[in-house]
């Protein structure tokens, strides 16, 4: 009888526990924050901004998207900002005037304003690893000026502008950092790191010339969280093969002794660095190699049965590596002093005890650290065309003349 009074008993204060939905949260509750811009406000305070996606319709029969019409686009998002001394503190303040809770869960892209970035973001990254709910895959980013104007931004394709950067940061074209790989860099013995750089171009302008914003893409390199300059779209090329980061691309060369172009597709590519010290001197070899597919030819080389041409184009694209890698070298190691290739984290694994004697030099070693690069390009698919260019026609006719 004990017995099953005590079940009895367990089975009454177990069943409120076996509902499932008693501590549930619905969307409809939720703000969902799908991009943060981060502004220097004063000395002393920033100014956060969250663009917030709406979810529901205006006729309230849910599964659709809240739209009102401003000048023929359809808004699917709303920017709210506040100024605080401090993320927490910004936050608490535009959750004041919201009627629903923020939710940081799919988030998308976090941008930092230059002003901000200049200051040191090491605060910032600190807060957004500690808080439960920002996503630690979130895009990074760096933008020229105010990073609220790109979170306000009229878009087309997407319907947003989170969700441009988003998908411009899994294309890998240009430099692709997430949140978790920034704490990382910045937990690095080097304590460099490199996000991607953003300038917004107004619609009908100089510069660009389409009928909708834009943007230019560079890379802004960060030594000891703050930021200290910028390196251009070709540098950031040489960035990304010696990060052995790049995925995609499309490189067009000029074979020698040839006019016109080649223009290739990379395939694939793998860096592999080699950390040497010898005799006091520190050493990095970096060996690039790639397999690439012909789209276009505008040259009289005859790819498809010349082995030569070939050779020559793959000599090409070696150079034009080479030159990338060479040029991103100078501008980081020389201009910045900023180990944004991580040789740190190849000297500590390569050599342990070595690093450990001169880890504190790092910054006077890293300068002078001497950087060989060998570029090893092939070109598996020619391509097979039975149409003869211009160019080449015209060459062969002063060949028989």
């Amino acid at each position: 009888m004990k017995a099953m009074l005590k079940l009895l008993l367990t089975a009454v204060l177990f069943t409120p526990l076996l509902t499932g939905c008693w501590d549930r949260t619905e969307v409809n509750d939720l703000a969902l924050v799908t991009g943060a811009a981060i502004d220097k406000y004063d000395d002393t305070s920033i100014e956060l901004t969250l663009q917030i996606f709406i979810p529901r319709s205006p006729g309230g029969g849910g599964g659709g998207l809240e739209s009102s019409n401003k000048g023929g686009s359809i808004q699917t998002s709303l920017v709210k900002s506040a100024v605080g001394v401090d993320i927490a503190d910004a936050i608490s303040k535009i959750q004041e005037k919201m009627p629903r809770k923020i939710f940081w869960g799919h988030t998308e892209i976090i941008i930092f304003g230059e002003s901000v970035a200049r200051q040191g973001v090491r605060d910032e990254v600190d807060y957004l690893m500690r808080a439960p709910q920002p996503r630690e895959r979130s895009f990074m980013y760096v933008c020229k000026g105010s990073a609220r104007e790109i979170l306000e931004m009229n878009t087309r394709l997407e319907r947003n502008s989170s969700e441009i950067m988003r998908e411009i940061g899994k294309s890998k074209i240009i430099l692709s950092v997430t949140l978790a790989d920034l704490a990382q860099m910045l937990g690095n013995p080097s304590s460099a790191a490199a996000l991607p750089y953003i300038e917004l171009l107004a619609a009908n302008t100089p510069r660009n010339h389409d009928d909708t914003g834009s943007f230019t893409n560079y890379t802004a390199v960060f030594k000891d969280d703050k930021m200290v300059g910028t390196i251009d779209d070709p540098t950031t090329r040489g960035l990304l093969w010696l990060r052995d980061e790049i995925k995609t691309a499309v490189v067009t060369v000029t074979p020698e002794g040839t006019s016109g172009h080649v223009s290739l597709r990379l395939l694939k590519s793998k860096t592999k660095l080699q950390p040497i010290i010898e005799n006091g001197k520190w050493r990095m070899n970096v060996w690039i190699h790639t397999e690439d597919d012909a789209l276009q030819n505008t040259t009289s080389l005859d790819l498809a049965s010349d082995h030569q041409a070939v050779k020559r184009v793959e000599a090409a694209m070696n150079d034009d590596i080479e030159e990338r890698v060479a040029v991103a070298l100078r501008k980081v190691q020389q201009g910045y002093k900023a180990d944004i290739f991580d040789f740190a984290g190849e000297f500590h694994r390569a050599y342990p005890k070595e690093w450990r004697q001169n880890q504190k030099r790092w910054n006077e070693i890293f300068p002078n650290v001497e950087v060989t690069v060998q570029s090893d390009a092939r070109m598996l698919r020619p391509g097979l065309s039975s149409i003869k260019s211009s160019r080449s026609r015209e060459e062969k006719e002063k060949e028989e003349e």
